[in-house]
């Protein structure tokens, strides 16, 4: 058979805070002087409003309210010791009409004091009790290198360089001059006897030409190989004078153009041209240095 034991319950308990003493001695000592109320101006800016019952005493007590004053500001100073733990002046005023107790509390605070001042200890170390460390690259390459930027920069830029002006062109020799005269009168008529531009035969022609570079020749063939100096065929060169001779005399007369070319005024219908020496017993000859 079970036997019920009835468990026990633990009485209600009202939780207590600081104020709950302030509030315990206001109670006693307001007693039956009526409905009154306590506010407190705790430190930091606190407002406390402790409010009595408002059927504990009767609404009209202006007697006791005086009494009831100067018990609740004794007793307020202790109940705020004990509960802030500092020392606060209590000021209760109740004015008779009011049946209020008010009481203003000041509080006083102590600032935190800042933090003492951390002292960072100076090293005493030196350049000379650094570790050592060996270079791994021989100090004469690097001497050597740093010497290079010195030379480079104590050594005189170099002169610009100024070019010279282009040779002049050679003057063109006489023989030049000579075929370049002829050539100005290709095509020109032949006539006999003629010595112009207007038209030539073959001795006219070629004293025509040569008097243009300042050389002076007599008027016919015969003449003018009589006035020039005999030369081979291998030694003549542009602006010598090819005859076409018959039994010691010449009968005709151009001028040398080189590699077996000539120019002259060959007979009646044929103008001033360049052609070839059409025989191999022509005779050469030089009557100024025209090379």
């Amino acid at each position: 058979m079970t036997t019920r034991v009835p468990a026990r319950h633990r009485a209600p308990v009202r939780p207590r805070t600081p104020l709950t003493d302030l509030g315990d001695a206001i109670g006693r000592r307001a007693g039956d002087a009526g409905r009154a109320g306590a506010v407190v101006a705790a430190a930091g800016g606190l407002l406390v409003t402790v409010a009595l019952p408002a059927g504990a005493a009767p609404a009209a007590a202006p007697a006791a309210v005086g009494t009831v004053s100067t018990a609740v500001s004794a007793e307020l100073t202790t109940a705020v010791d004990s509960a802030f733990g500092t020392t606060a002046v209590g000021v209760v005023s109740a004015p008779a009409e009011a049946g209020v107790v008010t009481t203003l509390a000041a509080f006083s605070t102590v600032p935190t004091p800042a933090p003492p001042p951390v002292l960072v200890e100076r090293s005493t170390r030196s350049a000379a009790d650094a570790p050592v460390v060996e270079a791994s690259v021989d100090q004469a390459v690097v001497d050597a290198a740093r010497a290079v930027p010195a030379v480079q920069a104590a050594a005189p830029a170099p002169a610009p360089v100024v070019e010279a002006p282009p040779a002049p062109a050679p003057a063109p020799s006489l023989g030049q001059q000579i075929l370049a005269v002829a050539d100005d009168y290709v095509g020109v008529p032949y006539v006999y006897g003629g010595s112009t531009p207007a038209g030539f035969d073959c001795s006219g022609y070629t004293s025509y030409v040569m008097r243009q570079v300042g050389i002076s020749l007599p008027r016919t063939s015969n003449a003018q190989l009589a006035a020039s100096a005999r030369i081979s065929r291998a030694e003549a060169v542009a602006g010598d004078l090819v005859f076409f001779t018959d039994g010691g005399r010449a009968y005709h007369v151009g001028i040398y153009a080189g590699d077996g070319m000539m120019w002259d005024a060959p007979r009646s219908g044929k103008p001033v041209q360049l052609r070839a020496v059409w025989s191999d017993s022509a005779v050469y000859g030089r009557v100024a240095p025209v090379a």
